[in-house]
């Protein structure tokens, strides 16, 4: 069967209108990076939003980057720091790694050296 992402999207949006967190998450990611469709950042933290509601922590983190970046949504740090905890909640270790730069750095919350060896 040739690969096609256009088909995959058409898929994931019938699993996600039907709550499917993973498959939210996945939509997120494809509009995202343009995957089968144009890229959308907004349309991307939609769907990451929707599947944070269910506790997907890979959406939970993903959604930080996007209030990181400022894709999708207004840039706020501190919101970042919030989704990042929540999914360091579940274990998710991108999210681990990247308070431990905001501790570091002192983005979104002060800068604790200590804190940021903790999540590091």
């Amino acid at each position: 069967m040739e690969q096609s992402h256009v088909e995959a999207v058409r898929w994931y949006r019938m699993a996600a209108e039907q709550g499917c967190a993973e498959a939210q998450h996945n939509l997120g990611v494809y509009n995202e990076r343009g995957i089968g469709m144009e890229q959308n950042h907004a349309e991307a933290a939609r769907w990451y939003h929707l599947a944070t509601k269910q506790g997907y922590a890979k959406a939970q983190n993903n959604l930080g980057v996007c209030y990181w970046n400022g894709n999708g949504v207004v840039q706020n740090h501190a919101e970042t720091v919030r989704w990042w905890h929540k999914a360091t909640e579940q274990g998710c270790a991108t999210a681990q790694h990247n308070l431990g730069v905001c501790y570091e750095h002192g983005n979104g919350v002060e800068n604790d050296l200590a804190e940021a060896v903790r999540w590091y």
